[in-house]
């Protein structure tokens, strides 16, 4: 902790606040001694909660300190292992729950800056957003429980959610081809099942969850998927009083420019980038289980608006067979034969 020590940080906790003269002080302190040890990124994550009144300048100091820290100085470069994400949910979180918006703020841009990290950290970030869409509290909305969550509304979902689930996403795919995994389809399910039980959906909440489920069923169907901020890009233009069906057909109208049929060399580098990942992060980047899928879409569980409309969207363009069982078309069963 030498440098940290060499800041009064103890009055920066006295009084409560954290000026932009207090900033460039540590900036000065850490540029003569750049190394950040794990007690120096613990103080000032203590710092961050302990100092409600922050200069502008802190934020950002913060996020370049601890994605160092977290980056480039323990461990693989440029990559969060199983043990980072561990440290790093623990000094965040308590029971599950990320304290407030700005340390949420916070790991979102580190996962921005991560090549690779686990995909049960993009999962645990995911549901502090769920948390908030389906049962109104969390760090995205009033109060931190749902005694104090009287003021937030479950099943609404904000433009600024839907784009903060968008950036988590395709933080984890990063450059990588990977499809939507499992994980991370059971919580957009659920968050639209939510967003479904109330009025009319946001039209760019449609638009994202079609792109999502339909990377799941095309990965499915032996597609090659492109990377993440290509098959999730928000479309700018559209009606957004059209029906579900219509929002639908317009959202998912490039597929055939951005999927094609996987061939085996492809299949092999995709197993091997999952692969190289599973090695690095020292966890398993789990795929989707099929007869779940279908379960999810089926009949037998009331499929929203929006999933129906993806589905049959697909099989209209006979680009997937019927999630229910129904033959292939011609053109699905040339890509699961090429899959096989």
């Amino acid at each position: 902790m030498r440098v940290v020590k060499s800041v009064p940080v103890e009055d920066f906790e006295f009084r409560g606040s954290i000026k932009d003269s207090d900033v460039s002080r540590l900036v000065r302190a850490f540029a003569e001694d750049p190394h950040i040890h794990e007690a120096e990124a613990e103080t000032l994550l203590r710092l961050n909660k302990s100092c409600p009144v922050q200069g502008p300048s802190w934020c950002g100091f913060l996020v370049d300190a601890i994605a160092d820290y977290i980056l480039n100085q323990s461990g693989h470069e440029g990559y969060i292992t199983t043990e980072k994400s561990r440290w790093l949910v623990g000094k965040l979180s308590s029971d599950g729950w990320i304290a407030n918006r700005a340390e949420l703020d916070l790991m979102v841009a580190i996962l921005g800056r991560a090549r690779w990290f686990p995909l049960s950290l993009a999962t645990f970030v995911l549901d502090q957003v769920a948390g908030a869409v389906i049962h109104g509290f969390g760090p995205l909305r009033v109060g931190q429980g749902p005694a104090q969550a009287l003021g937030s509304v479950p099943g609404s979902i904000s433009e600024g959610e839907i784009a903060l689930i968008r950036t988590i996403l395709n933080a984890f795919g990063g450059d990588s081809s990977i499809p939507v995994t499992q994980p991370e389809a059971e919580i957009l399910i659920s968050v639209n099942r939510a967003v479904a039980s109330r009025s009319a959906a946001p039209a760019a909440w449609t638009d994202l969850y079609a792109k999502a489920i339909a990377n799941i069923l095309l990965s499915e169907h032996g597609y090659a998927v492109p990377p993440r901020a290509v098959a999730l890009r928000p479309w700018t233009t559209g009606d957004t009083h059209a029906s579900v069906d219509a929002l639908v057909a317009e959202s998912l109208g490039g597929l055939r420019a951005t999927y094609h049929r996987a061939t085996a060399e492809g299949r092999a580098l995709a197993r091997l980038e999952r692969q190289r990942i599973e090695i690095v992060t020292g966890e398993t980047v789990a795929g989707i289980d099929g007869e779940w899928l279908t379960l999810q879409l089926s009949e037998s569980q009331r499929p929203s608006a929006a999933d129906a409309a993806v589905v049959d969207h697909l099989r209209r363009e006979c680009l997937i067979a019927d999630a229910w069982g129904d033959e292939l078309t011609p053109d699905s069963r040339a890509v699961a034969a090429t899959a096989a």
